[in-house]
């Protein structure tokens, strides 16, 4: 029995950093980060954006002239509500929501845009981090009920399709929502020669675009109960909030690699252009998936035709007990969150 015992207490911790191991590979993905309380129909969630763009050009080239040792970083915040320098934004959301059948409506946001410009001799980079933070509501399919909730994850795949201007007190309106939005901000003609380029398709990707998290069944994501609450309150952001009669949250997340499905790809396109004649070489990446939800309650996942739905229990009438595992897990994942938020402030300060 020790023997097993202390097998056990070697493999769970093991395979605990391998799980933060894919958190922290993934720490820079296009990612959703959402906390639910079904019973009152409430939920805050951070969406954020992630796209990486390369332009190279020739050495000594015009392009080359105009960037190399250029630095650049263009960062702003906004509070709002429908009212709001944000209106664009959420009514577009709240579109982009209906669009994938769900009936979750935003009804407050703020927004943190981030765009950092690096020249080099023979290429640019361009770094896009665009979090969305909301409330919503509207996710809870059967409005009356206080248990057994049949609940709405159609959300989580929401894409927001074309420009989107917000008004920044810094800036004035930027276009938010598309990589080109960064150069017609701070290098407008160069700017307008791209759009007319055959990289337009490129510079034009919707960076608010959660589509593939969406495709991803929901029976795909790792599952896990926290009876201890530890892994609730995305970062904080529902801390100090009533939770209802819920004992536990249920956490699923995805990004992570694992034995049986991998590592998720990220997403890359490439295109050639020319720019007053001179060759261009576009490339763009989207990092892999990363994402984590939080639910109050006892959750399963069933189908509904087409579409998958959470059903929620404020009680496990089952009586299945908590696994010790989990519980280890989740103790281990609270202590190495520090490490990981660390070492991605570390990298980008670099």
């Amino acid at each position: 029995m020790q023997r097993r015992e202390a097998k056990a207490a070697v493999i769970s911790p093991v395979i605990a950093v391998l799980l933060i191991a894919g958190l922290a590979n993934s720490a820079y993905a296009a990612q959703i980060n959402v906390s639910l309380i079904p019973e009152f129909d409430k939920a805050v969630g951070s969406f954020t954006g992630v796209k990486f763009v390369q332009l190279r050009y020739e050495p000594g080239s015009a392009l080359a002239d105009l960037f190399a040792g250029r630095t650049e970083r263009f960062e702003f915040s906004i509070k709002g509500t429908n009212a709001s320098k944000l209106s664009e934004l959420i009514v577009a959301a709240n579109q982009a929501l209906l669009g994938v059948q769900s009936p979750a409506q935003i009804t407050s946001a703020n927004l943190t845009y981030s765009g950092v410009l690096r020249g080099e001799t023979d290429k640019l980079s361009l770094t896009y981090n665009v979090e969305f933070i909301t409330k919503f509501s509207g996710f809870k399919l059967d409005r009356n009920a206080t248990d057994n909730i049949p609940m709405d994850i159609n959300w989580r795949g929401f894409m927001i399709n074309g420009p989107i201007f917000v008004d920044s007190s810094e800036h004035g309106r930027v276009n938010v929502n598309q990589p080109i939005g960064l150069l017609e901000a701070t290098f407008p003609e160069f700017a307008d020669k791209l759009v007319s380029s055959e990289a337009r398709e490129i510079m034009a990707e919707p960076i608010l675009d959660f589509s593939e998290i969406g495709a991803m069944p929901m029976e795909r994501w790792h599952s896990l109960f926290d009876p201890t609450f530890s892994q609730a309150s995305t970062g904080g952001i529902l801390k100090g909030e009533d939770i209802g009669r819920a004992k536990v949250m249920s956490v699923y997340s995805l990004g992570e690699c694992s034995i049986r499905e991998g590592c998720p790809p990220p997403k890359e396109g490439d295109a050639a252009a020319s720019i007053d004649g001179a060759p261009v070489q576009v490339h763009i990446s989207t990092p892999q998936p990363n994402s984590q939800i939080e639910i109050a309650g006892f959750t399963s996942i069933e189908k509904a035709g087409a579409y998958e739905i959470i059903r929620v229990k404020m009680v496990d009438r089952g009586g299945f007990p908590i696994p010790p595992f989990t519980i280890q897990v989740l103790l281990v994942l609270g202590g190495m969150m520090g490490a990981i938020a660390f070492f991605v402030l570390l990298k980008t300060r670099k």
